[in-house]
């Protein structure tokens, strides 16, 4: 179930239970959005799940696991990295939807609401900064990178030192707004892509033509500078 689904179904859910009182209709959804929820787990526990699975199948050696798995942290990053450059505008679709819900309610049922959607708002954030960290993963092992790219040990550490400064500017950001009780996620988005896009600009002035052509096709569309393909 994507995040999407996910967030149709619990408005569905404070619809239903508030407006109809169907008892029976908001436990049978609150249990689908618990299941979900509790299948798709952490990074590393569907890196581990994958990589156990593929283990058995392919018969494969400590060598080879080693490998996979740091395919597999890298895919999962990048494909969290996608998703983050969605939730943003996810999360004020669902805003909208709770404020026009409140339109057909009574004061005390716009209480019990305003409890509920504060609930929400602060998992969905969490979630959020939680990919935001996921998504890093994405270029934090130099000797893929350098294996990928062809860097030359010159390059390696000048490219290393920017990805270092990298990660290290965007973790000041998620700190910044995950400390907020109510964090634009769409200007945090914003922050990071900056920096991001600062790091590409930096990388220009290290990598070749084609190594950076390489580095981008793997970054998010949004996170690539303008005109890149």
């Amino acid at each position: 179930m994507n995040t999407a689904k996910l967030v149709v179904m619990l408005v569905l859910v404070f619809l239903v239970g508030l407006l109809a009182g169907s008892l029976g209709t908001r436990i049978y959804l609150r249990h689908e959005i618990e299941r979900s929820q509790a299948a798709r787990g952490t990074s590393e526990q569907r890196v581990n799940m994958i990589v156990k699975r593929l283990t058995g199948d392919l018969k494969l050696d400590d060598k080879q696991k080693a490998e996979v798995r740091k395919i597999l942290t890298t895919t999962d990053a990048l494909a969290t990295g996608v998703k983050v450059l969605y939730e943003p505008q996810l999360k004020k679709i669902y805003d909208q939807s709770f404020q026009r819900i409140r339109q057909t309610l009574n004061p005390e049922q716009k209480e019990k609401l305003a409890k509920r959607q504060k609930r929400l708002s602060a998992r969905f954030n969490a979630s959020y900064f939680t990919s935001l960290r996921t998504a890093q993963a994405a270029f934090s092992d130099m000797d893929t990178i350098s294996r990928s790219l062809g860097l030359e040990p010159a390059q390696q550490s000048e490219v290393g030192a920017i990805l270092k400064n990298e990660k290290a500017q965007e973790d000041r950001i998620i700190e910044k707004y995950e400390g907020m009780e109510q964090p634009d996620l769409a200007a945090a988005g914003r922050d990071i892509s900056a920096v991001r896009t600062d790091s590409i600009t930096r990388l220009s002035r290290i990598l070749t033509k084609e190594q950076l052509i390489y580095f981008q096709a793997a970054l998010p569309t949004s996170d690539r500078p303008a005109g890149c393909p």
